[in-house]
């Protein structure tokens, strides 16, 4: 695929490895989602940290990539800004999202597969893409 900006396709690649490594562990039984979930609900400095750290992971994807240009540019520049609602819900709100959350940790093995074939895919997008300026 091609996009308009360079960054795009190396945020891809950076974004695809961590979701790539966080399935991986989570799959091979290295981190233990239910019992972090516990943990984190348990400090609320940690939720409040870990809240802050993803509102500025996020922001600084948008502050250095805010393009809708192109399919590839709108997946990296979604992610910006999904991340960095998270941090913000995380920080006040973070109880109701913890609530939500549960389920899905049930299910630790199948939601890391999907996010290492995320991580595959976003990783493959990256590589294989194009950057075309000219598009702009």
């Amino acid at each position: 695929m091609t996009t308009a900006i360079p960054l795009t396709l190396h945020l891809l690649v950076l974004i695809g490895l961590y979701e790539l490594a966080a399935g991986l562990a989570g799959f091979t039984g290295r981190i233990d989602w239910p019992t972090m979930l516990d943990e984190f609900e348990r400090s609320t400095a940690l939720t409040f940290v870990t809240g802050f750290a993803a509102f500025a992971i996020g922001a600084a994807i948008h502050l250095n990539h805010h393009h809708w240009t192109d399919v590839l540019a709108i997946i990296v520049s979604a992610i910006g800004w999904i991340v960095m609602a998270e941090g913000l819900l995380i920080m006040v709100w973070a109880k109701p999202l913890l609530a939500f959350s549960r389920p899905l940790v049930r299910r630790q093995r199948t939601v890391s597969i999907f996010a290492m074939l995320i991580g595959i895919v976003l990783i493959l997008l990256g590589l294989t893409g194009r950057a075309d300026p000219t598009l702009i």
